[in-house]
């Protein structure tokens, strides 16, 4: 196999091109509807096992693979570890139910770039794929259960607000909703992050590509 492209910066055309792994038909689906919906990605391909997935990276141009790494004919993994390999010009994102210390640590032991819990909201997915291509890592933190602490879209927005310097009433005058709307919105993400204050969680939501 060979890359297509190895510096990992934004295609000359301006899409991204993506292979998706996943077992199950249906999520395939559901992405390749939401990514092919965007002008900013095309899907190069759709892979059931890792096998397939190798055969696409290596007859077509892939820049990301969106893939659950835990399949059940248990060769993903193996395919991505291959792919990080033998091609450093493809960027690797996990999309799994899957979550524990082990299992991340074998996802950057591989090089992958990111992880996407299977509940996030498709644009949210979306965003996370293109933050990962331009080289950034999107490992989400874990709240006090041990879960992944994923903001939701409005909370990220939020904090977006706040992390640009706007106080609670500009905030919520730009999104048509009450300052107690936004102090809920922002209070649900300081408890997400672990943090106390706006300025602690814009930077712990930076560092971990959820703004």
């Amino acid at each position: 196999m060979s890359p297509a492209r190895t510096d990992g910066a934004t295609p000359v055309d301006g899409v991204i091109h993506i292979a998706l792994l996943d077992e199950y038909p249906a999520v395939r689906a559901s992405l390749a509807a939401a990514l092919d919906a965007d002008p900013g990605f095309t899907v190069a391909g759709q892979a059931g096992t890792g096998t397939e997935l190798l055969d696409i990276v290596a007859r077509r141009r892939v820049d990301v693979v969106l893939a659950e790494p835990w399949l059940r004919s248990d060769d993903g993994l193996d395919a991505l570890a291959r792919i990080g390999e033998d091609v450093p010009g493809v960027t690797i994102v996990a999309l799994s139910r899957v979550w524990d210390d082990a299992r991340v640590a074998q996802l950057r032991g591989i090089g992958a770039r990111g992880y996407i819990p299977k509940s996030m909201e498709l644009p949210r997915v979306l965003q996370i794929l293109r933050q990962a291509h331009e080289g950034m890592e999107v490992f989400p933190t874990r709240d006090s259960t041990g879960a992944p602490a994923l903001l939701t879209r409005r909370e990220a927005e939020v904090l977006r607000l706040a992390a640009e310097g706007l106080d609670n009433r500009a905030i919520a005058d730009q999104l048509f909703v009450s300052e107690r709307t936004v102090k809920f919105h922002l209070q649900n993400a300081y408890r997400k992050l672990g943090v106390a204050n706006r300025t602690a969680a814009a930077a712990s939501a930076r560092r971990h590509g959820m703004i």
